[in-house]
């Protein structure tokens, strides 16, 4: 889906109605939404990969602003829906979409998808020229199998949840996040990974969140702003599932 925002495994093109798999993120988002439970994502994605997506928002209840008045989250752009502007908009065209509606998006169709359970050996690294390099070995085979992806879904296997305490069977790795991870390790900067105190969900800092740690983090599943971690750091799924999964995952 979205982003990171990353995007659920569905893609659904409009116009057409053809549904494919495929991963979308946002360029200019500061929080992330990789982490995927279930659902579609309808939009325009014109190539097989490219940074010019128009995708839809999903938008879920997030609580009130301080003057009382309803707000949204929208995973798919990383934005609150809600303030006078936005409901003016609703009013002319009648549509819920958050004001980043009409920014394009990058995004990859057709990514592949490595079952860590099925799995010797997985490496992800971030490439000069933004690709992700992706080697993988699959349990009793003899040679690794290396590729270059613009993005990749990582899953659990049928039974097993990446994050206890929800149904989360897959992250999607897009460019951002791993950049993001990538740099602030580099930086030595602390890292951890921090769940919603409201949804459960794992969070990622992108942008600028990912250059300075910090105690307070927004959601990018259900857009809650009150989760603080115990100490400044800078929060990501991928930090988590490099520990869990340690001697057979690396991510450089």
């Amino acid at each position: 889906m979205p982003t990171e925002l990353a995007a659920p495994p569905t893609l659904q093109h409009l116009g057409g109605g053809s549904v494919i798999s495929g991963i979308c993120w946002p360029h200019r988002a500061t929080v992330g939404h990789i982490a995927v439970a279930s659902g579609r994502i309808a939009g325009y994605f014109p190539a097989e990969r490219g940074d010019d997506a128009i995708v839809d928002c999903v938008l879920v209840a997030a609580g009130k602003y301080r003057n009382g008045a309803a707000r949204r989250w929208c995973r798919t752009h990383q934005a609150y829906w809600g303030v006078k502007a936005d409901l003016a908009a609703l009013a002319d065209s009648g549509q819920h979409r958050c004001a980043r509606h009409l920014e394009k998006m990058g995004y990859a169709l057709h990514p592949p998808v490595i079952d860590l359970a099925a799995c010797a050996r997985v490496s992800l690294a971030g490439a000069p020229d933004g690709a992700i390099a992706l080697i993988h070995m699959a349990a009793g085979a003899t040679a690794p199998i290396a590729t270059r992806c613009a993005a990749v879904a990582l899953r659990s296997g049928a039974t097993h949840a990446l994050f206890p305490g929800t149904d989360i069977g897959q992250i999607n790795i897009t460019p951002p996040a791993l950049l993001a991870y990538s740099a602030a390790r580099a930086a030595g900067l602390q890292l951890g990974c921090v769940c919603c105190a409201r949804c459960g969900h794992p969070h990622l800092d992108l942008g600028s969140f990912a250059q300075k740690p910090h105690r307070r983090h927004y959601c990018g599943h259900c857009g809650s702003d009150s989760t603080h971690s115990p100490a400044p750091m800078i929060s990501s799924p991928l930090h988590a599932l490099s520990i869990k999964f340690d001697g057979l995952l690396t991510i450089m």
